[in-house]
């Protein structure tokens, strides 16, 4: 069974606030996770040839061939704020440490 604290350690490495009464739903969850991991990790797969593509196909990206673009200032013409030639956009992330 997983352990309360490391629900919480998780958590807190994803940055995600969970609470108390969340714990024991994480705990059912990652516990048929990790079940299901170790029957995975008892499969004999001695016999199965490695794979290292779903397909035969090779390279079928286009190659990387630099083309005519818009330079940096006609980029930059319509935006609302800029910053040193970049585009600056509103925050989308709370830095929880923040003041």
């Amino acid at each position: 069974m997983v352990v309360k604290n490391l629900i919480q350690h998780l958590a807190q490495l994803a940055a995600l606030e969970i609470s108390d009464s969340e714990v024991p739903k994480y705990q059912a969850q990652l516990t048929d996770i990790f079940e299901h991991m170790d029957q995975i990790k008892q499969l004999d797969l001695a016999a199965i040839a490695e794979t290292f593509r779903t397909t035969e196909e090779e390279n079928v990206l286009r190659d990387d061939i630099v083309t005519p673009s818009l330079s940096q200032a006609e980029a930059l013409q319509n935006a609302s704020l800029t910053h040193d030639g970049f585009f600056v956009v509103p925050s989308v992330m709370k830095d929880k440490d923040a003041t």
